[in-house]
């Protein structure tokens, strides 16, 4: 029986399924420690801060978000590219395009942060930010998460998910630890934007030290790069979809200051960002996935992902909505009504959201990018409800609820028609 029992366990671990879950685990597990860093981080910037100078900072953090699309997709398109050259192993190619990557986005970089920054003062009034300082802050924190994407690109398509968790536990700490001395010397807005600088430099570091000597030494060969061509349809066709999956997730935060103001404007910021934590609970998962779902059409890289997703975020939301005074309390120090009243409002309304930023990805892993931009049609339309209806906080949240549920019926009737395509559900081979 307990020779049997070893064959077995032999047998599993050999298996994908195995690897998948282990991977999954240790995600769930540094991502967890992660949330938890910048939890704590908002506890602090939360409780010492002015209301409404927190509700701005998490207006320009939202802007950040929107802004970060093009890194984003440059996570998206390494990952991709990374994991099919790592199954055919085929590890000089990745670096080459690594190398090639790094070099050509500072010219760009620094270019657009220039251009930024001489625009800040007129950016500033459509934003309603608190200064300029604080509106070019928020471009120098996209110009350094410019190379981020390359490198975590590069540790999650090769599957080094140590690193990368390394890489996200160090930037949640020494956030943590620069926003408490910030917050204690009295920082404001500006300031506090400094420490997100400083810890993305910090996470950075942390993302390259695992490839310096690889990005050194290992030599590549560049007849076997990619077509520059289906590579940059690619880029753009990703591009647009993220744009539109990040205004969908952000654009009530962004324009929360133009809409709301007072009392509203600081209960709103709060309840979002505290009824967030359901959504970035199954962000783990992606990472795991994402990278096996380049090589391989079977469905349970995404319909497993799907229903944990669903089970974690519907406990997470009945639980906030049970006793919503508890994590507000723990968080914010907040015993006010109109709090707990959006927050039960608002942690329902990100559930599509979560489900739709998993389905998307996948639907990029696949390579069926085009799919994917039906997304740009049904964040437009949910940008002209939520221009009509802004009047109350209850309004906004409603809109965003009707653009999430929209979004998921358009993505997963696509996906449905992957999943029943063979051609769309091809298997990568290994290089012989």
């Amino acid at each position: 029986m307990i020779a049997r029992f070893q064959n077995w366990l032999v047998r599993w671990r050999r298996h994908d399924g195995f690897h998948f879950a282990y991977d999954s685990a240790v995600l769930i597990v540094g991502s967890g420690l992660t949330a938890f860093l910048f939890v704590l981080f908002h506890a602090i910037t939360g409780r010492l801060m002015n209301p409404e100078h927190y509700a701005l900072f998490l207006a320009l953090i939202a802007l950040l978000n929107v802004l970060s699309v093009p890194a984003g997709v440059v996570s998206t398109t390494m990952t991709r590219y990374v994991a099919e050259y790592v199954h055919r192993d085929d590890s000089g190619t990745w670096l080459l395009l690594l190398r090639r990557g790094l070099r050509l986005i500072l010219p760009w970089g620094v270019g657009v942060l220039v251009v930024w920054c001489l625009t800040a003062p007129w950016l500033r009034e459509i934003f309603k930010s608190p200064s300029a300082a604080s509106v070019a802050m928020v471009g120098l924190i996209a110009f350094v998460g410019l190379f981020s994407p390359f490198l975590g690109g590069a540790l999650t398509g090769s599957r080094r998910f140590g690193w990368s968790i390394t890489s996200g536990i160090g930037t949640g700490a020494s956030r943590l630890l620069l926003a408490t001395v910030v917050a204690l010397m009295g920082g404001g807005v500006t300031w506090m934007l400094g420490t997100v600088v400083g810890s993305s430099i910090i996470g950075l570091l942390i993302a390259w030290w695992p490839l310096r000597r690889m990005y050194q030494v290992t030599p590549a060969d560049t007849t076997e790069l990619p077509d520059a061509h289906a590579v940059q349809g690619y880029f753009w066709a990703v591009l647009f979809g993220q744009i539109a999956l990040f205004l969908m997730i952000n654009a009530d935060m962004i324009f929360l200051p133009r809409f709301l103001a007072g009392d509203e404007l600081a209960a709103y910021g709060k309840a979002a960002q505290l009824s967030r934590a359901v959504f970035f609970l199954p962000m783990p998962i992606i990472s795991a996935m994402f990278p096996r779902a380049v090589t391989s059409s079977n469905p349970r890289l995404l319909l497993g992902p799907i229903l944990f997703t669903l089970v974690v975020c519907v406990a997470a939301a009945a639980f906030m909505t049970a006793w919503p005074a508890l994590p507000m309390r723990l968080l914010y120090a907040v015993n006010d009504p109109l709090h707990f009243t959006l927050m039960r409002w608002y942690v329902w309304a990100v559930i599509p959201l979560a489900l739709i930023n998993l389905i998307a990805p996948y639907l990029w892993a696949r390579h069926e990018t085009v799919r994917a931009l039906w997304l740009v049609p049904v964040t437009l339309g949910y940008l002209c409800l939520l221009y009509r209806f802004h009047a109350t906080p209850q309004q906004i949240i409603l809109c965003l609820l009707t653009g999430g549920l929209a979004a998921l019926v358009v993505l997963g009737w696509l996906t449905w028609r992957v999943l029943a395509t063979p051609e769309a559900t091809r298997t990568l081979q290994p290089k012989p």
